[in-house]
């Protein structure tokens, strides 16, 4: 395999993936810590569902926090599965919207 550049398109999406892997976990901080703040600040503020009660920020800012880190999680795979050469999109059904769908397997 050839030595890459910081050029080359792989490394281009290893950049994008990694970029977006940073952007959305400082969105995703941003937001647990405004999540924070208000559970400080109203602590007495209660969701309720069915008929049960609970607080409501600490449950949203958990869901947020294991949310962002899913999401960073996935980015980052992504971006080291790309940056060892590996096509991302080599399985895909279609590779592009116009090519035609494979033919019905008849049974």
């Amino acid at each position: 395999m050839p030595p890459r550049t910081d050029d080359s398109p792989d490394m281009t999406a290893v950049r994008l993936l990694k970029g977006a892997a940073l952007v959305f976990a400082t969105l995703g901080a941003g937001m647990a810590a405004w999540g924070l703040d208000k559970w400080i600040r109203y602590p007495e503020a209660r969701a309720s569902q069915f008929g049960v009660e609970a607080p409501l920020w600490p449950a949203f800012t958990l869901f947020i926090v294991l949310a962002a880190t899913v999401g960073v999680r996935l980015l980052w795979i992504a971006a080291g599965r790309a940056e060892d050469g590996e096509d991302l999109f080599a399985r895909r059904h279609r590779r592009r919207r116009s090519d035609p769908p494979p033919p019905l397997e008849s049974e």
